[in-house]
């Protein structure tokens, strides 16, 4: 299992600080993606209702904080952002772009093989 201090450390590279709500959202939102790669499929239903729930807001609340994240993510630091997801970024990605982005980067580092 992925530590969630590594998934805001990450956050935290770019640019994404605890005092954003979307930080801690997003962090939610990849781990329940990296428990389920299906909910990726189903992102309203199966993350942010799942968030809205846990935390006590509309559905709505949780992508728009996430989308949040996203754009300041964007405009503090896009080059890591687009080291990170493996493709030529034009613009700010989206919520679920984010997340996938995350994940995926986070699920390739957990897999790679250590180094001793």
């Amino acid at each position: 299992m992925l530590s969630p201090s590594i998934v805001y450390e990450e956050l935290r590279l770019l640019g994404v600080t605890p005092h954003y709500k979307g930080c801690r959202q997003t962090a939610l939102a990849i781990e329940l993606v990296l428990q389920n790669e299906d909910s990726l499929n189903h992102i309203t239903k199966m993350v942010y209702q799942a968030l809205a729930n846990q935390i006590g807001c509309s559905p709505a609340s949780v992508e728009r904080n996430i989308r949040t994240a996203a754009h300041v993510a964007w405009k503090i630091n896009p080059s890591r952002l687009k080291e990170l997801a493996g493709y030529p970024l034009s613009a700010a990605p989206s919520a679920l772009e984010l997340i996938t982005i995350l994940s995926s980067h986070l699920q390739r580092a957990q897999s790679a093989p250590t180094s001793l």
